[in-house]
């Protein structure tokens, strides 16, 4: 092809043609992946799998582009821009990069789970090859790198077989602190039906002021539940104990 032309033009030619013919394919794998895989993996991880292909397509694009460049002319140029480009946070990029597929391989969360990730609250949107995705309560598209979402605590909500359920108390401090402890503890025996014992309840006293104790009661309940009204049935539990121990709240 292009015989008749100079090998400098003839290289700048078949290499141009070749990485258009790339990264047309590479672009109709992404978009065939994704809706193929979405029904198998999820929409965001059916996305993340597409563009990993779509990736691995453009670097052999890449390489026999260069390849077919043979004229040194061609090279330079090529390799000039393709170190530049990579030294423009190349670190910063390969590390979103090996995350990316970590996050792939572990699975520790996906599309639809409410999640906490690098001091972000949201439900996850979509997990790409260098970012994920999430949509806070207010709305807002938090868009955190990946190597910063596995640098960080996940906590995956959705996958939590149990809510930690908590109310404040108050209490005078002539009251006896541990006979207040004790019977609000055992006024919770049975409160759940999680019998783990990192499920039990329990009482802190967080801060005393002006007189009185201020006490943080939590306990846990089966996921999923409404907040709201075991919140409201901590509460009640509690004071009911409290009440029946002769434990004075004025």
């Amino acid at each position: 092809m292009f015989e008749s032309l100079s090998p400098l033009v003839r290289s700048i030619l078949n290499a141009t043609l070749i990485g258009l013919g790339g990264f047309l394919a590479a672009f109709l794998v992404s978009k065939l992946s994704s809706l193929l895989l979405s029904r198998m993996a999820g929409k965001a991880w059916g996305s993340f799998i597409g563009n990993l292909l779509a990736l691995v397509i453009v670097i052999g694009t890449l390489t026999w582009m260069l390849n077919e460049a043979r004229a040194v002319g061609v090279v330079v140029i090529l390799a000039t821009a393709l170190t530049g480009a990579l030294s423009l946070g190349s670190e910063n990029i390969s590390s979103d990069l090996v995350t990316g597929v970590k996050l792939f391989t572990t699975r520790p969360f996906q599309a639809g789970d409410n999640v906490c990730i690098a001091d972000h609250e949201g439900e996850v949107l979509e997990i790409a090859l260098t970012y994920t995705v999430l949509l806070s309560e207010d709305g807002d598209r938090i868009v955190i790198r990946n190597s910063d979402v596995v640098a960080g605590t996940i906590i995956n909500y959705a996958k939590c077989a149990e809510k930690k359920i908590e109310v404040q108390i108050s209490i005078p401090v002539s009251q006896d602190l541990e006979k207040a402890t004790a019977a609000i503890l055992e006024g919770l025996k049975g409160f759940s039906s999680l019998t783990e014992e990192s499920s039990k309840p329990g009482v802190i006293c967080e801060t005393v002021s002006e007189g009185r104790m201020n006490l943080l009661v939590y306990a846990f309940a089966a996921d999923p539940v409404d907040q709201d009204s075991e919140k409201t049935r901590l509460m009640v539990t509690t004071l009911r104990a409290l009440k029946q121990n002769k434990i004075d709240l004025s």
